[in-house]
């Protein structure tokens, strides 16, 4: 049986067209009642981005503006996560602590040398993202003074990095500008304020 469908009859495209794009601060605009993890950016939905240990501080940049972020992973080769960075560690006062202590000149800095490394990162599980709201996490995120947060899922016996909680994040979906500290301090006590 030899099924029919209609004929497409192409048109010319008018002069005056436009492009539609989708309002996203509408289509994401969330308020503080919401669950937590309509804030996170799920890695099962949007992939990360990442750069080699040897990228130079230039690429880094270059790569946060032409990705639209603040945080890569620093990967391997081989895809092995070794750390992150952030937008601070290249801005900020780190490379300049960097180079005072090791020498050399700031062109010259690498991802490896500014990254936090695997052994000094920190993250929440993802159950506890799961029951709080937004505002909780957001008290939770200003309180540790950190602009990112990484969330951990365990599948089997395997951990992952699921997502990225971003504080510029949250802020644009509840329409309002928030302006975190640049201190860190320890994911312990987030931990304890997320329960």
């Amino acid at each position: 049986m030899t099924i029919e469908y209609g004929k497409l009859i192409p048109e010319p495209v008018p002069a005056n067209v436009i492009l539609i794009c989708p309002d996203k601060t509408a289509e994401k605009a969330i308020t503080k009642n919401a669950p937590a993890m309509s804030v996170m950016t799920d890695l099962n939905i949007v992939k990360p981005f990442f750069i080699p240990p040897g990228a130079s501080i230039r690429e880094i940049n270059d790569k946060m503006i032409a990705c639209g972020v603040r945080l890569l992973f620093v990967v391997d080769s081989h895809g092995k996560l070794l750390g992150l960075v952030t937008s601070n560690d290249i801005i900020g006062e780190k490379p300049m602590r960097y180079i005072a202590t090791h020498g050399g000149s700031h062109g010259e800095l690498s991802a490896s040398q500014l990254m936090t490394p695997l052994a000094k990162l920190e993250a929440v599980p993802l159950e506890q993202i799961k029951r709080i709201t937004v505002g909780q996490l957001l008290q939770a995120v200003q309180d540790s003074k950190r602009h990112h947060m990484l969330v951990l899922e365990t599948v089997g016996n395997q951990p992952m990095v699921r997502g990225i909680i971003s504080i510029t994040q949250i802020g644009r979906q509840l329409g309002i500008e928030i302006a975190p500290t640049l201190r860190a301090t320890s994911f312990a006590q987030l931990n304890q304020k997320l329960g």
